[in-house]
């Protein structure tokens, strides 16, 4: 297993928060660029949550779509990938051949809020889904695929993330650990 500290250390190391003309926002590609902190990084996830016994990893495009799959095969189970809706509007399957869970985000969630769906048939009961994700401030998307989960008879096993920036009462609600807070990482 990974030594705690190591990882952290890694995680700080790697990161960065850059300036752009619309704002500052936090530069993560120093963690996908370093091949033993991404070795480190699906099993470290997946320990966040040793008790929960997920059966599947879920994770929300984009930085999810990546750190699922580590979890998912640390853990020895399957993923399901959340899509952002109007990504993927008209394409695949029509919707009476392949019915779809969907979940909004509130209206105020990045200027109009947004819908995440998945495959109604990936998730049924006796499921117990994990949510990976790379940062959760709000946990607007969480409560949505949460409310999914349930939509589909399936339990909520809690959210694993790197970084753990949102209020006590999301953290507690929704189960998040993290590898990392915020105030951790370099300012």
């Amino acid at each position: 297993m990974t030594d705690r500290r190591e990882i952290v250390q890694r995680l700080r190391d790697t990161f960065a928060w850059r300036d752009t003309p619309v704002g500052v926002f936090a530069d993560l590609s120093g963690w996908w660029r370093d091949p033993e902190l991404l070795r480190m990084l699906g099993p470290s996830l997946a320990a966040l949550h040793t008790g929960a016994q997920p059966t599947v990893v879920a994770g929300i495009e984009t930085r999810g779509l990546v750190l699922g799959p580590l979890t998912a095969l640390s853990l020895g189970v399957g993923f399901v990938e959340i899509r952002k809706e109007y990504r993927i509007a008209g394409e695949g399957q029509r919707e009476e051949d392949d019915p779809m869970l969907r979940a909004g985000t509130p209206p105020g969630y990045q200027d109009g809020g947004l819908t995440l769906i998945a495959p109604r048939r990936l998730f049924g009961p006796g499921d117990r889904v994990l949510l990976v994700d790379e940062w959760i401030e709000t946990g607007a998307q969480a409560n949505a695929v949460r409310r999914m989960v349930d939509e589909a008879g399936a339990d909520w096993a809690g959210v694993s993330v790197i970084v753990d920036a949102c209020p006590a009462d999301v953290r507690e609600r929704l189960c998040v650990k993290a590898l990392v807070t915020e105030d951790q990482l370099p300012g």
